[in-house]
């Protein structure tokens, strides 16, 4: 099995797990300071026990959190799960000393700014209404640490001691928190999200980086074993005819011959296409395909191609045609192996080229492959018992090089889609 050799430039969750582990951390750190100084200077909550016993109980909290088995499947929901107790803590801290008038009550607001960084936007909107639904039962309760003392010459209690929950004032106060909640949510999650995409635009190129380097190393190999094997292979066709000369009747010799001569036109063809990639002429993809798959079934005669041409005949040029013949081959080669391996020689093969926009199916009839081998398909190069493992690896280069994309899947039914797609690069 390959090796990946390819860092993802995006932050993992395990990374996101421990900051918020951290972070939280922080938080409970400022809560017990602000509970031992309220202490200190005997400030008015309705029990410090219960102020204890929540501080306890947020702590356990992050130390089970950092206690979590890894690799965990998704931490989204425990990243979900963990925000909302930080939010009924806060809350709960909240109610017991002083309730919306209190001046922390705005950190009501952190958990939200956590969940925006976190999940996507439709959790953070929710999660933003939660925290003003939790701002209102602040508000609803009061100031549950005020006295209720009877009033001089009454019978009965002065209920009206406590803070009237929607005076003006209040109101005012949980319109500021709710337009704050709201647009600290849409704010941090929308920046939040194009981060998340420039990050994964910079690993998908970070990742194109190293494969056309990796593709770049091995067409230099390729060109030296080109370079120095021409010679020793024209010796050998030399001492051949030579031997042919002394020696009657010898039919292996005739056949060592032809297959050094093919040899010659092998490396004479790499040079050939060598000084036409330099001049990288523009050619139209369509007849590119047609005639390349032409050329490789009658390489592959055990093979029953079904193709179906769909669309306009012209629109769709790309950079330089010899490359993507060469990847073509690769592609359909691994694809009859499959089919001829699970005992259906046969491809399905689909051409549709419409408003300069070409896409190629090719459907092999094989057993499929794992999760694991069909990701790093094309992507790294496999180990083959029958060759380098390299032909899918440089397909991919090639294509991605020549602006199209490349995309694999297993159907339902068995077997596997190759899907190639290419837009016009007239411009």
């Amino acid at each position: 099995m390959s090796k990946a050799v390819i860092i993802s430039a995006a932050l993992t969750p395990a990374h996101q797990l421990r900051q918020m582990v951290k972070l939280r951390w922080g938080i409970i750190s400022i809560e017990c300071l602000v509970a031992a100084i309220g202490w200190l200077l005997d400030y008015a909550v309705t029990s410090w026990a219960i102020v204890l016993l929540v501080l306890i109980t947020h702590t356990l909290t992050n130390i089970v959190l950092q206690r979590l088995p890894r690799p965990v499947a998704s931490l989204k929901p425990v990243f979900l799960l963990i925000s909302t107790i930080d939010l009924l803590v806060l809350s709960a801290l909240l109610a017991v000393s002083g309730g919306a008038s209190n001046g922390f009550v705005a950190l009501l607001l952190l958990p939200v700014a956590v969940v925006s960084v976190l999940l996507p936007a439709l959790a953070s909107y929710l999660f933003a209404i939660a925290a003003v639904l939790a701002y209102s039962v602040l508000l609803w309760l009061g100031d549950l640490t005020v006295v209720v003392t009877p009033a001089a010459g009454s019978d009965h209690v002065m209920h009206g001691a406590v803070m009237r929950p929607f005076s003006r004032h209040m109101w005012q106060m949980w319109w500021a928190f709710a337009i704050s909640a709201i647009l600290i949510s849409w704010f941090i999650s929308s920046q939040a999200a194009l981060i998340r995409e420039k990050s994964t635009k910079l690993n998908q190129l970070q990742q194109q980086q190293i494969r056309q380097e990796q593709a770049l190393a091995i067409a230099t190999y390729a060109a030296n074993a080109a370079h120095d094997l021409a010679s020793p292979i024209q010796n050998l066709v030399l001492l051949t005819e030579e031997l042919q000369s002394c020696a009657t009747e010898q039919p292996a010799l005739q056949e060592i011959k032809q297959q050094l001569q093919r040899c010659q036109q092998i490396v004479a063809d790499l040079r050939t296409n060598a000084s036409q990639w330099r001049e990288q002429q523009p050619a139209e993809l369509l007849p590119v395909i047609q005639q390349s798959l032409q050329s490789w079934i009658v390489t592959r005669p055990e093979i029953s191609l079904k193709l179906n041409l769909q669309g306009e005949t012209s629109g769709c040029r790309i950079k330089e045609a010899a490359s993507l013949s060469s990847a073509l081959f690769q592609i359909l080669d691994n694809a009859a192996d499959a089919s001829l391996a699970n005992g259906k020689p046969q491809l399905d093969i689909e051409v549709t080229l419409l408003q300069g926009r070409l896409t190629l199916r090719i459907i092999d009839f094989g057993e499929g492959l794992s999760e694991q081998r069909l990701a790093e398909l094309g992507q790294l190069p496999q180990q083959s018992e029958s060759g380098l493992g390299l032909g899918q690896f440089l397909a991919n280069v090639s294509v991605e090089r020549l602006g199209g994309s490349i995309n694999r899947r297993n159907l339902a039914q068995g077997g596997m889609e190759t899907l190639i797609r290419f837009e016009d690069q007239a411009a």
